[in-house]
């Protein structure tokens, strides 16, 4: 298996999660329902005070190889308030493209946004 790392999302990444937004949303059969633009996400997640948090998946080159880390997958989480449990972690959306799925991939992603629960000392996962 290819080496993968789960990271903070960057600006820079927002065309490959608005790629990723659009398969997640054919697979659903909802393409038509896709509004959000690369600007949109980058001005709502990557500003002052932004609106969601994401972590990208990415399969990483193998030593010698031309190409870069390749985006294959997000994890596109908030936060919310609850008035009885206080701190709470939603996790929006995961999506891993269909070849790179049964890796174990989509479990990272969901670790991952674990360990910022606890990390946020956030009493509710959802």
């Amino acid at each position: 298996m290819a080496s993968v790392r789960i990271r903070e999302a960057k600006g820079g990444d927002c065309g490959d999660i608005l790629r990723l937004i659009r398969e997640l949303a054919e697979f659903e059969n909802l393409s038509d329902q896709v509004k959000i633009s690369e600007e949109a996400l980058r001005a709502d997640g990557f500003g002052e005070n932004p609106f969601y948090h994401c972590l990208v998946a990415e399969i990483l080159p193998a030593s010698g190889e031309l190409l870069g880390p390749c985006v294959v997958g997000y994890g596109i989480y908030y936060f919310i308030y609850s008035t009885w449990k206080g701190r709470t972690i939603y996790l929006e959306d995961i999506y891993v493209m269909p070849e790179y799925r049964g890796q174990g991939i989509g479990s990272k992603i969901i670790k991952k946004v674990a360990e910022v629960s606890l990390d946020k000392g956030c009493s509710q996962f959802r």
